[in-house]
């Protein structure tokens, strides 16, 4: 029982360790944000769910942490931060055509539109609420 707490324990800490990786890259998802006029708590929610905290196969072989699908599949980015830069280039794009709202870019984003909304828009939640930090320095987009 003892072995099982502490394996536990471990896998918290490097799941902790990982999602601060998400955490580590909002000073990138704010400039990304501003320049293109998009919400940075989107932005990191999203990255967060198709990632999963920067723990997929593609965060970690293709530096790609928002899901992003090109001709052949998922894009591969030469690092975290131009996948950053490419998702708010994107919902950039959404937003000028009038998508806005979780579920208007859910609509062009993913198959599972229900399960993706729920998912990002729990995320934005914790965000916000500071469950991965403060956000003192994040602003959301008008």
């Amino acid at each position: 029982m003892r072995s099982i707490l502490t394996i536990l324990t471990g896998i918290m800490l490097v799941c902790s360790a990982l999602a601060d990786m998400v955490t580590a890259l909002r000073p990138t998802i704010n400039d990304a944000a501003a320049k293109h006029g998009v919400d940075p708590v989107l932005m990191e929610a999203i990255i967060r769910h198709e990632s999963a905290n920067a723990t997929s196969s593609a965060a970690r072989r293709k530096n790609n942490l928002a899901g992003i699908m090109g001709k052949k599949g998922q894009r591969k980015y030469q690092s975290k931060e131009e996948c950053v830069h490419d998702l708010a280039r994107l919902l950039a794009k959404y937003r000028a055509k009038g998508r806005t709202t979780v579920p208007q870019i859910a609509r062009v984003y993913c198959q599972s539109t229900s399960t993706w909304v729920r998912n990002v828009n729990s995320y934005m939640s914790q965000i916000r609420s500071g469950k991965f930090g403060p956000l003192e320095q994040q602003q959301t987009a008008e």
